[in-house]
């Protein structure tokens, strides 16, 4: 068999969702038709080019929307992942619905809520939180990157003593999107809550790409180890 260059083996990975990786987890739009529930299971949610443009976006302000590596940066650490490149026009609370009944069936399968993430990186924060305030969990966990607009911490303020879950935000000290202290410390319905800041000078494109900065700290935090 001919072998594969990464960026082919990327492709193909995303467009068949059966193939399994090297470590024995999968990158799918769907979550599997046998689930294990030994196994974790991580929701990728894209920002909104992606949305806008499909998997080669390319923003003029913050450059290529690296879509398929950073899934695949995230299958490699061991995780099944659970995306698409949703089509434009998408509404947010209708495909958090979408979301919301793929955990459920996770959770009714024997899934522990421990091993279910949510990742939503800008607009996907937005279906991320819409998803957990659905879900009403208190031990799935909830990664926010790039979420905390002025907009969107006044929007979600009347949200924040109902959303459950155990949350992560990540955000850029110089994106004007910053922290979400205010929407996600109150601890009423929440197993958990960890604020990382980062100090890369790049504004919003830190989520474009699988920085380690981002990414390393978003694993050790899933797996404990933070």
């Amino acid at each position: 068999m001919e072998r594969l260059c990464p960026k082919t083996l990327i492709l193909f990975l995303f467009l068949f969702p059966s193939f399994n990786s090297a470590l024995g987890q999968t990158i799918s739009k769907f979550i599997p038709e046998k689930i294990d529930s030994s196994q974790k299971y991580l929701f990728y949610l894209h920002g909104g080019v992606v949305q806008e443009q499909g998997v080669n976006a390319v923003s003029q302000y913050y450059g290529a929307y690296e879509y398929l590596k950073i899934l695949d940066t995230l299958n490699r650490q061991g995780y099944n992942i659970i995306s698409e490149a949703r089509p434009k026009g998408t509404v947010e609370v209708e495909y958090a619905d979408k979301i919301s009944m793929q955990i459920d069936t996770l959770l009714n399968s024997g899934v522990h809520p421990e091993n279910i993430i949510v990742v939503g990186a800008s607009l996907g924060a937005y279906i991320t939180i819409e998803t957990a305030n659905k879900l009403k969990n208190r031990k799935i966990k909830y990664v926010i990157i790039g979420l905390c607009s002025e907009y969107a911490i006044d929007y979600y303020l009347m949200y924040k003593n109902e959303l459950c879950g155990n949350f992560l935000s990540i955000y850029e000290r110089t994106d004007e999107k910053g922290s979400c202290e205010k929407i996600l410390s109150n601890r009423l319905c929440k197993s958990g809550y960890k604020e990382i800041a980062l100090n890369m000078g790049i504004g919003h494109a830190f989520l474009f790409r699988p920085y380690n900065e981002w990414v390393l700290p978003l694993v050790e935090w899933i797996n404990g180890k933070e």
